[in-house]
Formats: structure tokens, sequence, C-alpha cells
């Protein structure tokens, strides 16, 4: 806005006004008109242009990768979840710390490594070599136990319920304490798998009986009980249920691109957010992706897997559990290898990290 060298105002408005006041006005210069109007355009127009402006309905522009927009993260307060707009990441472990910690992929370390261990096996010590492990890593970082209900497909979830293996959660238990550091548990994984033909009530009954022992008789507050659905089994998840106060996450298994297209699994995530839960995705790599053919495997499976992520608002963590994260860019095709890490540098993704800053996101204690 610009003003004229020479501003009048107009004779009309001293006609009203005591001669004395209409001497006063006459004797305002030109300069001090000029000099409040623009006050009145700095004070107030400009700011109401800017509000108006700011105030104004934006579209964000489409992702050029094609993947989608990441939803923003929902909290549901529940133990081991993270705060805001973050996704633990995490991957299968890699027995080898110093591979690991030397990785091309050095600024994108998982946070979370996945072991696998059967409940009826575990030894007393069983918790030595993991936490030895676990340590040698540079930064800190949190494991993901699953824990199996079955042996060679010989499903024994029932003699759990009934006591029988009481023995075998102590051990658990004491493990877990002496690990010192939070823990991912999935006890009885893939409850609706065929292949472990668990009885529904049964494994309820199984569940409970740890969790009971888990969080009563051992007290052990870092350690969040995730339940875990397989995507391409039974349908009827709620028949496998423990109930809520046996439960910190929902988990999903997926390994195919079909279990990522299929309405019951994006039903299972939003069932979960609708009880205050957050989820942990859990992906293998389907054998119908050849990892050494960048282009295919990306179409077929990595795109499908991470539009899944990106869109449900609920999904807080992400295990990659069939790669040896150390190893990954020595198998992988380098563009599959480089797109990967592209996502992962994304700051959503909560990586491994001193535990000082740690503790804030995840309330971590030791």
């Amino acid at each position: 806005m610009t003003f004229p060298e020479s501003y009048a105002l107009p004779t009309h408005l001293f006609h009203r006004l005591p001669p004395s006041y209409t001497v006063y006005m006459h004797a305002i210069s030109q300069a001090q008109v000029q000099t409040a109007f623009k006050y009145v355009f700095n004070a107030l127009i400009i700011p109401l242009a800017i509000c108006t402006l700011s105030c104004h309905p934006t579209s964000r522009p489409e992702p050029t990768d094609g993947l989608g927009h990441f939803a923003a993260r929902t909290d549901h307060l529940q133990r081991l979840e993270p705060h805001g707009q973050r996704i633990l990441h995490g991957a299968g472990l890699s027995f080898d710390p110093h591979d690991a910690n030397k990785s091309a992929l050095q600024r994108a370390r998982p946070l979370v490594y996945a072991v696998y261990y059967d409940l009826a096996s575990l030894r007393y010590d069983w918790h030595l070599v993991l936490r030895a492990q676990l340590d040698q890593y540079e930064d800190y970082v949190l494991p993901q136990i699953d824990l199996g209900f079955s042996f060679d497909g010989r499903p024994y979830e029932d003699a759990i319920a009934q006591g029988q293996l009481d023995q075998a959660i102590e051990r658990l238990c004491f493990g877990l304490r002496e690990l010192r550091r939070p823990v991912l548990l999935r006890p009885g994984l893939q409850f609706n798998n065929p292949w472990n033909a668990y009885d529904a009530e049964h494994y309820s009954g199984a569940w409970q009986r740890l969790a009971s022992t888990l969080r009563g008789r051992w007290g052990l507050e870092h350690v969040a009980l995730v339940w875990t659905y397989w995507a391409d089994g039974y349908p009827d998840y709620m028949a496998y249920y423990p109930g809520d106060q046996y439960v910190d996450w929902w988990s999903i298994d997926v390994a195919t691109p079909q279990d990522l297209a299929m309405p019951r699994s994006h039903a299972f995530i939003t069932a979960a957010s609708e009880r205050g839960y957050p989820v942990l995705l859990g992906a293998a790599t389907p054998a119908s992706a050849d990892l050494s053919q960048a282009e295919q495997a990306w179409a077929h499976w990595f795109a499908p897997l991470l539009r899944f992520l990106r869109r449900h608002p609920n999904i807080k963590a992400f295990t990659y559990m069939t790669w040896d994260w150390a190893q990954m860019n020595r198998f992988a095709d380098p563009v599959l290898f480089e797109r990967y890490r592209n996502e992962l540098m994304h700051p959503i993704y909560q990586h491994s990290a001193p535990l000082d800053e740690l503790r804030w996101n995840l309330e971590l204690e030791r």
C-alpha cells in the first residue's frame, strides 16, 4: 500500500468541531497524518492479512516415492510404547555385533533385535548368552523375545495352563530380570497359525498363567506382553484373547503380499486401536520376492509392506525378522538396499541410540 505525498482531511469533518479544534486540526502536518496511517496499516492490516493467509487450508504434496504419507501416530500409553511420531525399528538379531556396529546402515541400526526361544526347553542360564550379545552393541538395544508354546508342531499350551510348566516360567522370569533391560515379549506367537494347532481356551489359560507369574510374583514391569496374530491363520482371533489386563501390545506377522491386502489384516489393526493398543508389525521376506532383483522385490513386496505400515497410525513398532542386519548390504541388490536405507532414514523410525536419548521417548529404566 502506498500513500500520496500530500493528504488533506476532508473539510466537511471540521464543520461540527469547535473553532479551537478546527484550528488545531489544521495545524496537523500532512507528514503526521501519513505517519498515523502507516501505523494503523502496520499494526492492524498486515497482521490481519498474514493471519488470513496462514489460516487458508493447504494440501500436502504427495510423496514422490509412491508409498503415501505416514499417518500421524497415536499414543495409547502402553508399556514401552514410543511417544509421539515414533516407530521402533527392529530386525532379526545379528550374531556378529561387530559387523552390525560397522554396517553400511550404521545410522539406521535397529533398536529392537528379535530372538526365538521355546519355553519348555529354557535353561536356567538362558539369558547369559543373549545379554552378552546385546552388551556388545555400541548403542542401547532392546530384545524382542518370541516365545514358543509348541515344539516341532506339538503344542503344549494345555500343560502351561495346568501348571505343569511353572518351573519353566520361573526360569523365564529369572532370565528376564537378569537381562537388565526392557523386553518386548511375544509368548505363544502366531496363536492362530494352523502349524501351532493351539486350542483357543487352553492358549488363553496358558497366557494368563504366564502373565500372572511375570507381573504378580516377579513384578517385571519392564516387560511388555505382546499378543501376536498370524495374518494368514484362523480368522476368529478373539477366541484366543487372554483379556486386556494381561496384554500390553497387539502384533501381526505378515509374510506375503496377500497378507497385506486381506481386509481382516487391516481390521485386526483397527480393532487394536479401538481397544487402546499399539501394534508391532512383524515381517518376513516371502519366497516369491527375489532380493537380487531390485525392481521386482520392491514392487512385489517392500512397497506394499511400507504402504501398510504408513497407513495405520497405531503401528508403533516394525521388526523385519528374516534379514541378518549386518549382512544385508552383501546379499541384497544394491538398488534395493539403497531404497530400504532411504526409507529407514525417515525421522519417524526410532533406531538404536545412547540410553539417555531413549529414556524420554520410551521411559526406559535399567
